[in-house]
């Protein structure tokens, strides 16, 4: 079993998200929403680093394209997982991203799942010391 992981550096933004970030991913629910595939099944979650995850574990050979949308369904990048690579990984470095709401869109022949992921700086508060 081969697992290939793909850096991939995403500029949308001048905006540098050094700090902490928040990030949550949710799988939608909605009842209208495609039939969730048969042949693969995918997570994501946030690394230590604050790059968010993505694993992709499939059942049988097929091919899986990985769109990543922002709010306004732009695609922002593009990956094929090819038809014989049954386990892939592929990081993705939101550092330099912008605030907002991104969707992590998975395709293959038999359906289609999709992950969401809140992108948010946390807001300090002003602290005044007497000294």
């Amino acid at each position: 079993m081969i697992t290939t992981f793909v850096q991939v550096s995403l500029i949308a933004g001048v905006k540098n998200l050094m700090g902490a970030l928040l990030f949550s991913t949710t799988f939608f629910a909605n009842p209208d929403a495609p039939t969730k595939p048969t042949s693969f099944d995918a997570s994501v979650y946030v690394t230590k680093a604050g790059k968010v995850r993505l694993s992709v574990a499939k059942v049988k050979p097929t091919t899986v394209t990985v769109l990543l949308l922002d709010e306004k369904q732009h695609v922002i990048h593009t990956t094929t997982i090819p038809k014989k690579q049954m386990k892939a990984g592929v990081l993705f470095d939101m550092s330099e991203v912008v605030d907002g709401e991104y969707t992590l869109e998975l395709r293959s022949d038999d359906g289609l799942l999709l992950k969401q992921i809140n992108l948010a700086t946390p807001v300090r508060d002003r602290v005044i010391a007497l000294l």
